[in-house]
């Protein structure tokens, strides 16, 4: 009996398989090639991030090129030290207001510092830079305050634009000069290391306001201090601020409709803490 003839069937073009996975691989290509379309290479940010790398994981301590990564993106203080210091300056803050200092000393605080701004007529007497004995209450306080942390004190002294011209101090800028080392000293009789001070005098060449004005010379009569909040500064003992030195935190704010009154720590609008905002000639 003869055989049957079979039909043999020959596929033209390639399987269906095969042209899907060509399809995915033109769509991941031009994916690709996209990204790389919108992205640019910067060399800063580049030498930033390895720097970065580098002190975190303790490697690359040498340069192995050419370039050299020093710049390392970290920040100057972590959100709980900046929880810890508010708490901090709110004590400050608060023995202020009790005192009813709140029109000699005004409180701010940045992301780089908190300045503590001193009415210079409440610390020294006219044309004088012997501290009064009223301030020293508030000096102790920031003293306190300031053996708290290793971060840098700068003092600085400021006066208005009426000339002097006594034998102690001829000048204006000397004036400024010695009320910032009077106060530096002061910290550093209540223990604060050498090291943590600076002390500076600007006379009348960087005012708050208009020296033609009585309003404008009292506010230009001042001394600045300024707690600086840069980890470079730190020793090199690796110990952080508060490690030891905080054993309570902050309290809770009350909840729910009871008639208390809570003053904020910072106004949002000026950046300063609570109505620490006036000054006027004692």
């Amino acid at each position: 009996m003869a055989k049957k003839n079979r039909n043999i069937i020959i596929k033209q073009g390639l399987d269906d398989w095969v042209m899907t996975y060509g399809d995915m691989m033109s769509l991941l290509l031009t994916f690709f090639v996209l990204i790389v379309s919108f992205s640019s290479m910067q060399e800063t940010k580049f030498k930033q991030a390895a720097a970065s790398l580098a002190d975190a994981f303790g490697v690359m301590t040498s340069a192995e090129s050419v370039i050299e990564f020093n710049e390392p993106i970290i920040p100057n203080h972590s959100p709980q030290e900046d929880a810890e210091i508010l708490y901090e300056v709110r004590s400050v803050e608060k023995m202020i207001l009790e005192a009813g200092l709140q029109d000699k000393v005004e409180v701010q605080v940045t992301d780089e510092s908190v300045l503590f701004r001193i009415n210079a007529p409440f610390m020294f007497r006219t044309g004088g830079a012997e501290l009064k004995d009223e301030s020293k209450k508030i000096l102790d306080k920031l003293a306190r305050f300031f053996t708290k942390f290793p971060y840098q004190v700068q003092v600085q002294g400021h006066t208005d634009s009426i000339p002097i011209n006594s034998t102690k101090f001829p000048s204006n800028w000397d004036l400024s000069a010695a009320r910032a080392v009077t106060v530096a000293r002061y910290f550093q009789s209540l223990g604060i290391p050498p090291v943590q001070l600076e002390a500076t005098g600007y006379g009348e060449y960087r005012p708050l306001a208009d020296n033609a004005t009585v309003k404008g010379r009292n506010k230009n009569r001042r001394v600045e201090i300024f707690l600086k909040l840069d980890k470079k500064d730190l020793p090199k003992t690796g110990q952080m601020p508060f490690q030891k030195l905080v054993k309570s935190k902050p309290k809770a704010l009350p909840t729910g409709k009871e008639n208390v009154l809570v003053r904020p720590i910072i106004n949002p609008v000026t950046g300063k803490l609570g109505s620490l905002t006036g000054q006027r000639q004692p």
